[in-house]
């Protein structure tokens, strides 16, 4: 919680700092992709299982304001996404076609990125924070379901982002600390996949000031 308030007071600064020559704001949007490197299966009670299937191209947008400091910047963003997920089901109700579970995630992202300018871009890496606004998920069509997420989940971004007269474009490799599927909760117990999600992040800046 500590972590996550020292973000929201870094974005906030940001966002409220006066405009001073070497300050932007702007918004940002975009697409990201979603990935599993070696999820494994969550075996439940009675020998039913969820498993990993896949991931849909997600899309996000937001705030960010751009403070430079000569060679090196500060951009803090505040960025709404969605994602969604396909899970198998593979309980004794059906053939695994008539078991696929859709789980559809809005979060509010939150990444404080440094940046280092070298030739034509700009090197950026630094902390994010992802906060869980509302999700819709057919998981809870599993007896015993419930879903019990954290307050805020940690990650790291890094990338390249180059500029085209008012126009950013960004391209960001986001590694998460947390493994997914650690908010389902059945029967009281917790689970989760064993594997901590990665993301490409690609991003259209416009400057509005």
């Amino acid at each position: 919680m500590k972590k996550l308030l020292l973000l929201c007071s870094v974005v906030l600064i940001g966002l409220s700092t006066p405009a001073y020559s070497q300050v932007e704001f702007g918004v940002k949007v975009g697409f990201h992709s979603f990935d599993l490197s070696n999820p494994k299966d969550i075996i439940l009670p009675g020998d039913e299982s969820i498993s990993f299937r896949d991931a849909k191209i997600g899309f996000q947008g937001g705030i960010y304001t751009h403070i430079g400091l000569g060679r090196v910047s500060l951009e803090p963003r505040l960025m709404l996404n969605s994602t969604r997920v396909e899970y198998s089901f593979n309980g004794d109700n059906g053939g695994i076609f008539d078991n696929i579970k859709d789980e559809t995630f809005t979060n509010l992202d939150i990444p404080v990125l440094m940046g280092f300018d070298f030739l034509f871009f700009t090197g950026l890496i630094g902390p994010v924070a992802h906060i869980n606004l509302n999700a819709t998920s057919d998981l809870f069509d599993i007896a015993g379901y419930d879903e019990r997420f954290k307050t805020a989940t940690y990650g790291f971004r890094a990338g390249l982002c180059m500029a085209i007269g008012n126009l950013d474009l960004s391209l960001e490799y986001e590694g998460n600390f947390s493994e997914f599927g650690d908010h389902i909760n059945i029967g009281g117990q917790q689970f989760s996949f064993d594997d901590t999600p990665s993301r490409l992040v690609f991003n259209l800046g416009i400057r509005i000031f």
